[in-house]
């Protein structure tokens, strides 16, 4: 198994790529954890992992909150001690409001930047010291626009400047 012994938290993974990831990951030996906002749809996955034989845990989060974000990082070393892995899946997508620019209010505008750009920052910058003790250096985002503006931080190794 690729993954035996390793954590991975994967974001907005109660449906669609995002469960599919958690379900791919656990079934190559991650505890993971189901780091999404639905409770039911969260519940439901972490419980299909752990009927499959997998370790997985249901983390309650919202990606644009910070304390939510750092309360996922909490939830993760306290049941598994650590994190090995980051799938930065969570995003406004299938609930999009598809309208002009000038039509969209301002409030989705900021909700949809808060969740889909900020929220990899907020979720990387949750794990990245517990991702650095355990010496971790795969990052994943299925993004590749945040992937691209926050490489930097990303991929950065435990030994690099942006060791905290």
């Amino acid at each position: 198994m690729r993954f035996a012994n390793k954590v991975a938290v994967v974001t907005g993974s109660g449906r669609g790529i995002g469960e599919a990831y958690a379900k791919a990951l656990a079934a190559e030996g991650a505890a993971i954890v189901v780091a999404e906002l639905g409770r039911e749809n969260g519940e439901r996955v972490a419980g299909e992992i752990v009927a499959a034989g997998g370790k997985a845990l249901y983390v309650p989060t919202d990606v644009s909150s910070e304390a939510s974000t750092l309360a996922m990082a909490d939830a993760a070393k306290a049941e598994f001690g650590g994190v090995d892995y980051l799938v930065n899946n969570a995003a406004i997508y299938g609930d999009m409001e598809v309208k002009p620019l000038v039509k969209v209010s301002m409030d989705y505008w900021h909700k949809f930047m808060a969740v889909n750009l900020e929220g990899a920052l907020l979720c990387t910058r949750a794990v990245y010291k517990l991702m650095a003790e355990r010496a971790a250096a795969a990052r994943s985002s299925t993004s590749r626009r945040v992937r691209r503006t926050w490489a930097a931080a990303t991929t950065a190794s435990p030994s690099s400047d942006c060791t905290p």
